[in-house]
């Protein structure tokens, strides 16, 4: 990604043949905006960095897919009847959870039949949004031969995802730099093969360290999952229904959150045991109150030692890894699987972040000081992510389009503020915790903000103005 304040070799500024909104990222926030946008008639173009729609689903191995978090055995963990669009389905003849090729097929179906290619430049990457103060936005994207084009806009919609910049341990785990074997993040990792034989360890106990250690088990001579603390490990479907076909559920949102709670507590007790059985710490936080690790298959391949589990990582020496307990291995490869930093290089960080660093929007969408400039799919809920960005993208268009205003910035501050003293207590107060959602709790937020925005008979004395203070932290 480029910096906002890098424009040498950019051209003069040109007139937008497509209309007066500019739309970043073609998954599956990208396309739910451009649907909701064509719907209304509103003009637009979408930029994609990729060869085709997809975002990190695009998995190739010629590079056009870009350094993410897609490798080739990646499925969906949520299953494909509540991750499909409303409306276009996918197809009967793919299984429950699909792979990333069947997904990135569906979406480009998704994208034909909705009209939507014809808008979208594959191969151009956005590299500034600079807010000119005037209204407008200064986009500037550079195309697959390098060239760089400056073109304003009335309205720039940003989703491009956040799992592009990979993250490490910081500080960087002492003797790194002297070990003799590879290290990797898994932005970087493809498949098993090249392990087979190795004894590999995996660092991390999210949904993709898990995928990458149950693979690597497999082939490789001995495989390692090293955490810094517990997570509670969910199967991929509870009482015969896939979680997120539960957490979307209108009889789940009905349950109070510590009903929520407790009877996800028993199912997990009744269908796998105490997680200290598999040798996993007891988890320092209650289900919910953090993401749950959703795998079918880790616990099992613990069971069959074909995974062993460690905590974590002290220090390295030239061919061994050192744990906190005391405990030691030799290891011929290292996978981080930390995560990603929730960036955004190429727009004003104040629009984006507090001065803590989290997340400060209006209903995970809006930055308030930042007229036109708008977020979709920058949330992280339990289960499916596609009918909350799809309720995103219609309240965009429907301020896109004039058809509802958006309150006193004072109020947007005040929901932020909010929001932000709830996650702080429930999650913590990291910046990937400000972005957690719960899914009916956040449905209903932004339905009811809809309805609201659309009955807002004119627009507050205030609106239009840029106000002068920054976001509260």
């Amino acid at each position: 990604m480029g910096n906002s304040g890098e424009y040498q070799g950019t051209q003069d500024t040109e007139k937008n043949p497509d209309g007066d909104v500019c739309v970043v990222g073609t998954g599956f926030s990208g396309l739910a905006v451009a649907r909701a946008l064509r719907h209304r008639n509103v003009p637009f173009a979408c930029f994609d960095r990729g060869a085709d729609v997809g975002g990190v689903w695009r998995f190739t191995d010629d590079g056009t897919s870009g350094r993410s978090p897609a490798y080739r055995s990646l499925h969906l963990n949520t299953s494909g009847a509540v991750t499909s669009f409303s409306g276009f389905p996918m197809s009967d003849s793919y299984p429950p959870y699909p792979r990333h090729d069947q997904v990135a097929a569906y979406l480009r179906e998704f994208a034909d039949h909705h009209g939507l290619t014809r808008h979208i430049a594959y191969r151009t990457e956005v590299v500034a949004i600079r807010d000119c103060r005037d209204g407008t936005w200064e986009v500037t994207t550079r195309d697959r031969t390098g060239a760089q084009h400056r073109r304003r806009y009335g309205h720039v919609v940003v989703a491009s995802g956040y799992q592009w910049e990979p993250k490490f341990p910081e500080p960087m785990i002492t003797g790194s730099d002297s070990f003799r074997g590879e290290i990797i993040h898994s932005a970087d990792y493809v498949e098993p093969a090249r392990y087979a034989g190795k004894h590999v360890l995996v660092l991390g106990f999210g949904n993709s360290a898990c995928d990458i250690a149950v693979e690597l088990s497999r082939v490789a001579e001995r495989t390692t999952l090293s955490f810094r603390r517990g997570a509670h490990v969910v199967p991929k479907q509870l009482m015969g229904m896939p979680i997120d076909e539960i957490a979307a559920s209108r009889w789940w949102s009905w349950l109070p959150f510590p009903a929520q709670r407790k009877l996800i507590e028993v199912l997990l007790r009744i269908v796998r045991g105490p997680i200290t059985s598999y040798g996993i710490p007891e988890p320092d936080h209650r289900v919910l109150e953090a993401p749950v690790t959703i795998s079918d298959e880790l616990l099992s391949r613990i069971r069959h030692g074909a995974i062993a589990v460690r905590p974590m990582i002290d220090h390295f020496d030239s061919s061994e890894v050192h744990f906190v307990d005391g405990s030691s291995e030799a290891v011929d490869a290292v996978i981080y699987c930390t995560g990603y930093r929730v960036s955004f290089p190429f727009v004003p960080q104040d629009a984006v972040f507090s001065s803590g660093g989290r997340v400060a929007l209006y209903h995970r969408v809006i930055p308030p000081y930042h007229p036109g400039l708008y977020f979709a799919g920058l949330i992280r809920p339990v289960g499916a992510i596609t009918h909350l960005v799809e309720q995103q993208a219609d309240w965009i268009a429907e301020l896109v389009a004039g058809e509802a205003v958006l309150p006193p910035t004072g109020d947007m501050v005040s929901e932020i503020d909010a929001h932000l003293d709830r996650t702080a207590k429930r999650y913590g107060i990291a910046p990937i915790d400000s972005i957690n959602v719960d899914v009916p709790t956040y449905l209903r937020a932004i339905r009811r903000e809809r309805k609201v925005g659309r009955h807002r008979r004119r627009p507050h004395p205030t609106s239009g103005t840029r106000p002068k203070k920054p976001v509260a932290a």
